[in-house]
């Protein structure tokens, strides 16, 4: 439960002291309302980069910002995609649109609103910012504060965000109403999706409210082909090597016949078994479509109070509705051979990998047991409410003070449902005829009595096709070879074609149907702070500001998977799966059920032509493949509901490994003195943080059959002090009137991400079907995950800035800027290898385990260039007049201690050294257009990938945005957006680029609409 903070004595102290003082707002955010009035009576682009530039000039550190180009409307689709536009400012997406962001390539970086702390459902358990939650019109700007005061909040390594909402005194007296309507559609989903945003606002002399709406529905189309198990790590992963991956092939085997040797096939011919391949559990291609609908609110009011007070009261109120629905096709050889393939081209490198020499793979010609459909949802549910209470004073005279309250509470939700639909017949790994309860489906055919076939109308063969990585996309050739041919060439029935299987929907029948990695997360912030200012006249210190703040965070994490009972004993069973056997998996007294002599399947056999199916042909870029047959997703959209119409009493089982809870008080306090001498002026500041941590884990119990999670077996609790004193200085040096010389000095901290302290571990199981196995028929641990320590260090560094700005006009400006971060003690993924039990609880063998590693320090750095341009500050050409440009490149190389196999010095995980943005646009008249390019060089997803070894990388990309907007008055005008117009795709390779691993494909998308402000 959390604690009530308003109970402790130092909040206490703060409120008297508040009572006492009155109230003045510092944040970097909002120091001056005129500002966002200008916004509201200035619009169009070139108003909002005369903001942001203004908005540069006047900080006292490191900042850069982004501003509303007319009520309701930053430059993009989301806060994310925005925000990129700005030096040092790395972004991620999600089926297209902005989501994480990073700052001078590092996550660690704290998201204010309206300068203090809120709480994201999108961002729960992690430090990286996720706006993809939040509707973008309910803002008005955003900054990036690059160099921290002290009177700023601590979290961020990098930097701070700052996302600003719409106040009521912003805008004029009277009533002002400003709205938007606008459809949007993608060149590959076709689907018509409408957003519209309020904003209503009343302002007097004394009083203001303000109501802020927006709701947003986007149906985007993305695409995914490469490794099976792909999309955030490259897990799935391993190495075949020569002399003992092909022990499967014999002499007559007609692909490898003239390559066999004693004691492997010599791949490559050289004469040695000394060779080892990157090799993949499968290949997979899918179609994937995100339905998002977005809600937000913020509602504010305003009271001047007089006597210099003034009250703001406001709340911030988020939606999200995010479901995808996939279908895609999978070829493999169902974890029982690494070496299951034949590399057709290949390149040898100049390194070592599992004790081999390595090469890697651009074609692979596979005769894997498993071709297969499947059918995937994942629905997701963001909620967040934030209510912010503040009371300011300013009378004019030397002191001026604020006080805060802060109350937020989010919650997230998420829920998978997984569908494996088999061609094959099932003897490929011992399942053609099974024992099933009665009135299950399934046919007689050459069953033994009381047996049943898993799949009637499969395929007998180990089929092989060839997936090419080479060129702009994945290939996919083979479907005309014969279905029914053995590993080694062997006829296992009557010749008949890969396509004519896959085109008749009555050889697929559902293999296997889980629901797991599902999560349910509930989140609570309390912060109250004060905040003074006391100016003194004609001395060197021109000011002293000083508060004290109080926070608390809880965050409690449930994962969880769907166990359903099967059978009469109804047996837990989280894999519904024909080749899961309900003998207990070897675990001493664990659940059974048989007919008294032999034990029933856990999988219920169904054709898929009962379930609702479809056909999919659609796999974006990805060539050769033929329409398939699956089942329609959107139908397991209910996932509770849907498996406990197949499975009755279907119920949530925790994943101990995965929960936990952590909370965080901090208790903070600073001192900051503001000075000015001649051409000098600055601020130096000591901000003191003693945060008291509490990490309540699970201890992981014993193993539980049917891929269940293992049992909870009790509570760990680990309470932790950490102590920070963060310096800062920040030097300003007025050159000229337009020039401008900064440097700073600071130090930064920021917490974990609550996984990396609270996570357990977490194996995870395969079945074994290897007749020739000690474990055959018996779940075998695969690999696992470790990601909590609640002993691992926050993030620590130091920052040194220095930049120089040249001020051209009123909304130009260059600048040149270096950074230096001493990262001194950093959390990066990695993999060890750990002796784990298989689920029946013996120790047999060694695994990769993925886990969160302490890192011993690094350092990024880098310089920044950028240029706001509007051509009328500097040329008197009409033509010329209307045009601008906003433009940056940041070059942030680092080193994070690691090396590739190549032997080169890595990156810090995320960070890519080159970043390139580039705006152009044109205002005249009633007219305005802008175009945007974006460039991320290369960054390193994870380290460690394959059994400990390898780099995942995520290959450059670089998106092309418009937009265009016409003024019919001065109430309305339409606008034109179009997004990624060269339809840019997401490639990601292991170490080196011709190792190719997935890659994501994105539609373009087109907005139109009308704006209207009276």
């Amino acid at each position: 439960m959390i604690r009530n903070i308003f109970a402790r004595k130092e909040l206490a102290a703060i409120i008297s002291a508040t009572v006492l003082a009155g109230s003045y707002h510092p944040s970097f955010a909002q120091e001056e309302n005129s500002q966002l009035l200008e916004e509201v009576v200035v619009t169009g682009v070139r108003a909002a980069q005369e903001n942001a530039v203004n908005i540069k000039r006047d900080a006292d550190s490191v900042v850069d910002a982004i501003s509303a180009e007319d009520i309701g409307k930053l430059p993009d689709v989301t806060i994310s995609d925005s925000l990129q536009r700005i030096s040092g400012v790395q972004i991620r997406r999600s089926a297209g649109e902005g989501t994480s962001l990073n700052i001078r390539g590092m996550p660690q970086v704290l998201t204010t609103l309206n300068g203090e702390s809120y709480l994201g459902a999108n961002s729960l358990t992690s430090v990286q910012p996720n706006y993809s939650d939040i509707p973008s019109q309910l803002f008005s700007g955003a900054e990036v504060a690059k160099s921290q005061t002290a009177d700023m909040n601590a979290g961020g390594i990098t930097g701070i965000v700052d996302l600003q909402t719409y106040r009521p005194f912003d805008f004029d007296d009277g009533f002002t109403i400003s709205g938007a309507a606008s459809v949007s559609q993608g060149d590959d989903t076709q689907e018509t999706d409408p957003s519209a945003n309020l904003v209503l606002n009343w302002k007097s002399d004394r009083i203001g409210v303000l109501a802020s709406v927006s709701q947003q529905e986007a149906t985007l189309a993305n695409y995914y082909a490469g490794i099976s198990g792909g999309g955030s790590s490259a897990g799935w992963s391993g190495f075949a090597g020569e002399n003992s991956s092909y022990n499967w092939v014999d002499a007559n085997n007609p692909t490898f016949a003239d390559r066999v040797t004693d004691g492997g096939v010599d791949i490559n011919g050289d004469g040695d078994l000394g060779e080892t391949y990157w090799a993949y559990q499968g290949h997979r291609a899918f179609y994937r479509e995100t339905e998002r609908e977005r809600t937000g609110a913020n509602l504010a009011v305003q009271v001047d109070m007089g006597a210099g007070f003034e009250l703001i009261a406001e709340a911030l109120i988020t939606d999200l509705e995010d479901n995808d629905y996939m279908t895609g096709i999978d070829h493999s050889d169902k974890w029982q051979r690494w070496g299951w393939f034949d590399p057709t081209v290949t390149s040898e490198k100049d390194a070592i990998a599992n004790n081999r020499n390595l090469v890697t793979v651009q074609e692979y010609t596979g005769n894997g047991r498993r071709i297969k459909s499947y059918s995937a949802v994942q629905t997701q549910t963001s909620e967040s409410q934030n209510y912010n209470i503040e009371l300011n004073y300013d009378n004019g005279g030397a002191f001026t003070g604020s006080a805060r309250l802060v109350h937020g509470t989010a919650e997230q939700e998420r829920l998978n449902s997984y569908m494996d639909i088999d061609m094959a017949k099932g003897n490929q790994w011992g399942v053609e005829c099974q024992y099933y309860p009665a009135g299950t489906a399934g046919e007689q055919g050459d069953c033994a009595d009381g047996q049943l076939q898993t799949n009637p109308n499969g395929y007998l063969g180990y089929p092989t096709l060839t997936v090419n990585y080479q060129g702009d996309s994945p290939s996919w050739s083979g479907f005309e070879n014969n279905a029914n041919i053995g590993p080694n060439g062997e006829s296992m029935g009557a010749a008949r074609s890969i396509a004519d299987y896959i085109s008749d929907v009555n050889s697929y029948s559902l293999g296997a149907l889980t629901s797991e990695n599902n999560f349910s997360r509930e989140g609570e912030l309390n912060v109250a702070r004060f905040d003074g200012e006391y100016r003194f006249d004609g001395s060197f210190i021109t000011s002293l500001e000083f508060g004290a703040r109080l926070s608390d965070r809880e965050v409690d994490n449930f994962e969880f998977d769907l166990l359903s009972p099967v059978g009469a004993n109804g047996c837990g069973v989280k894999w519904k799966a024909t080749d899961v056997i309900l003998n207990g998996g070897g675990i001493e007294g664990a659940c059974t059920d048989s007919d008294g002599e032999n034990y029933y399947t856990a999988g219920i056999p169904t054709p898929i032509s009962t379930l609702n199916a479809v056909q999919v042909s659609d796999f974006g870029s990805v060539t050769g493949i033929p329409a398939i047959w699956t089942v329609d997703p959107t139908s397991m959209k209910n996932v509770e509901s849907y498996h406990d119409g197949l499975y009755p009493g279907t119920y949530r089982a925790v994943n101990p490994g995965r929960s936990y809870n952590v909370q965080l008080e901090e208790l903070s306090y600073y001192l900051k003195a503001n000075f000015e001498t001649g051409i000098m002026s600055g601020n130096f500041g000591l901000k003191a943080v003693n945060s008291d941590l509490t990490v309540v884990q699970n201890e992981v119990g014993a193993a539980q059959p049917y891929g269940a999670a293992s049992q909870d077996a009790g509570d760990i609790t680990t309470e932790r002090s950490i102590d920070h004193l963060l310096p800062s200085l920040n030097l300003r040096f007025d050159l000229s009137d337009n020039l401008v010389l900064r440097s700073s000095l600071t130090r930064t901290v920021a917490p974990l991400n609550l996984a990396q302290w609270g996570g357990g571990l977490s194996p995870s199981y395969a079945i074994d079907s290897n007749p020739e196995s000690e474990t055959y028929n018996k779940f075998i641990v695969t690999t696992a995950s470790s990601s909590g320590n609640p002993e691992l260090d926050p993030w620590q560094a130091t920052n040194y800035d220095i930049s120089l700005e040249y001020y051209l006009g009123g909304a130009s400006a260059l600048s040149a800027g270096w950074f230096y971060i001493d990262v001194e003690s950093f959390i990066e993924s990695g993999s060890v290898t750990m002796a784990l039990p298989d689920q029946d609880g013996v120790v047999r063998r060694e695994v990769p385990v993925s886990t969160s590693v302490q890192g011993d320090g690094g350092v990024l750095k880098g310089i920044e260039l950028a240029a706001k341009l509007a051509f009328a500050d500097f040329v008197d050409n009409d033509l010329l007049a209307g045009f601008g440009v906003d433009a940056n490149y940041t070059y942030s190389p680092s080193s994070s201690g690691n090396q590739g196999l190549n032997g080169d010095d890595l990156p810090f995980q995320d960070n890519s050294k080159d970043v390139i943005n580039l705006v152009g646009w044109y205002e005249a008249g009633p007219f305005q257009a802008r175009l945007a390019y974006n460039f991320r060089s290369e960054r390193v997803v994870g380290f460690n990938q394959t059994w400990g070894e390898g780099t995942l990388w995520q290959d450059s990309t670089a998106y092309v945005d418009a937009s265009a907007s016409y003024d019919i008055n001065d109430n309305i005008s339409v606008f034109l957006n179009a997004s990624n117009l060269t339809g840019e795709k997401e490639t990601y390779y292991l170490e080196w680029k011709d190792q190719f691993a997935w890659q994501n494909e994105y539609e373009t998308r087109y907005t139109v609409g009308v704006r209207a402000t009276f």
